[in-house]
């Protein structure tokens, strides 16, 4: 397996990205049922990969890793936003 560059990283992350906001502003205009669908979707359909990409061991750390993902992208979002809300994430820690 190649490790990406920074270049190809960024690059894909906007793929991936652009056609998710292309079908996440179809369902939010669309209205909240469709808003829920997408969000369900894309959730469901993540965790679908899941046992398809790693091992059985590897669940629970990429699982871990996925939500932290989302949970960054929320905080990310309040930031842009100017939302000003408190967010608990529990971490834990390696021993």
């Amino acid at each position: 397996m190649s490790v990406m560059t920074q270049e190809e990283l960024k690059h894909r992350t906007e793929q991936i990205m652009d056609c998710l906001k292309e079908k996440w502003e179809e369902a939010r205009d669309a209205g909240e049922d469709q808003l829920l669908h997408f969000f369900t979707a894309v959730s469901y359909a993540l965790g679908s990969f899941v046992p398809f990409s790693v091992d059985p061991e590897s669940y629970g750390p990429l699982t871990m890793k996925l939500i932290d993902s989302l949970t960054d992208g929320i905080q990310t979002a309040m930031q842009v936003t100017g939302v000003e809300a408190t967010m608990i994430k529990i971490v834990k820690e390696s021993q």
